[in-house]
């Protein structure tokens, strides 16, 4: 039987519509790891599913034979609850081998993962609380009360992408915060981490996890903290891209073999089976943990000198594929 590949729509049933290079449309589904779409996968053994908010009424999916595994996409505890909720009554009707169960994924809010990660030797995981603030005056006050220390940032639950989201370095910062929606919607404070080298830069990598291995996805850096993939432009006025994988081979043979143990403690306390973090790994093999979710940007690649470092993911998914569900992918 195919691998079921299960997607979701977010919990205000919205689907964004872009038109493709010959004027068509072409929908796409937010807070999803788009598993299926970006790896060529052979189309006899893979079927797809999609999966509404419990708000909106769904016809159950029926199959002579249970599929040979299920990977849930759904990626956004934020934003996808009432399908996550949905995608385990479907998991635990069919009796299937699953990836990424989205039991584990509800419980992957920046507050739980930022709970759940704490003391684990070598990584600082700043900590990390949601509320519902109602004016700029609650935030302050909430930081002050939970003994938060000036830099912090606030940010909207479920936004990416460093879209709301501001950084309050003192209390006459508190302006910035008018820019974001106090509507009732939750939010999250976060304690800031200075994370600048010698020369000022601020970094940060993204490390993707296939069946508990980890494989550096990239490795950024920028004058600016919030650093996001556009920094790239910024980069190569400061290095070449040889200069860029001598950096990130540095990493991967130098600095994340010494992380190890803890790569496998996150791994093991997340229990997902793809996922990516976003981090900093320090000269001296400190890490300083951003977020860790199945929600991250790792497939899509617009630099073609990345192919070899995305064929080496798309390798790593597509034995994980065949190893939990029996089908031969290649």
């Amino acid at each position: 039987m195919p691998i079921l590949f299960v997607s979701g729509v977010n919990d205000r049933s919205t689907i964004g519509v872009t038109l493709d290079g010959n004027g068509q449309p072409v929908y796409l589904i937010d807070g999803n790891a788009s598993v299926h779409r970006r790896l060529p996968l052979p189309e006899d053994v893979t079927a797809t599913f999609l999966i509404f908010g419990k708000g909106v009424p769904q016809h159950s999916i029926e199959f002579q034979k249970p599929p040979s595994l299920v990977f849930n996409q759904i990626a956004d505890a934020d934003t996808h609850r009432g399908a996550l909720e949905r995608c385990i009554e479907l998991c635990d009707r069919l009796g299937t081998p699953v990836i990424n169960h989205p039991r584990q994924v509800l419980k992957t809010t920046r507050d739980q993962v930022a709970e759940m990660l704490q003391g684990i030797p070598a990584v600082t995981v700043p900590r990390t609380l949601r509320f519902n603030p109602r004016s700029p005056e609650e935030v302050l006050a909430r930081a002050r009360a939970e003994a938060f220390e000036f830099p912090f940032i606030v940010r909207v639950a479920g936004e990416h992408g460093g879209r709301r989201m501001v950084r309050i370095g003192t209390r006459e910062d508190a302006a910035a915060l008018h820019a974001l929606p106090f509507d009732g919607r939750p939010f999250y404070l976060s304690q800031f981490v200075d994370c600048r080298d010698e020369r000022g830069m601020y970094h940060k990598q993204r490390i993707t996890f296939v069946d508990g291995r980890p494989l550096l996805r990239h490795a950024l850096f920028s004058g600016d903290w919030n650093i996001h993939g556009r920094v790239r432009d910024f980069m190569l006025q400061h290095e070449t891209w040889a200069m860029n994988f001598a950096r990130e081979e540095a990493l991967e043979t130098r600095l994340m073999p010494g992380l190890a143990q803890a790569f496998t403690e996150i791994a093991g306390r997340l229990q997902l089976e793809y996922f990516a973090m976003d981090c900093c790994i320090h000269p001296d093999g400190q890490m300083v943990l951003f977020e860790a979710n199945a929600n991250m940007n790792v497939l899509h690649n617009p630099f073609p000198e990345m192919n070899p470092r995305l064929q080496r993911l798309h390798a790593q998914l597509q034995a994980m594929l065949e190893k939990y569900s029996g089908e031969r992918l290649a």
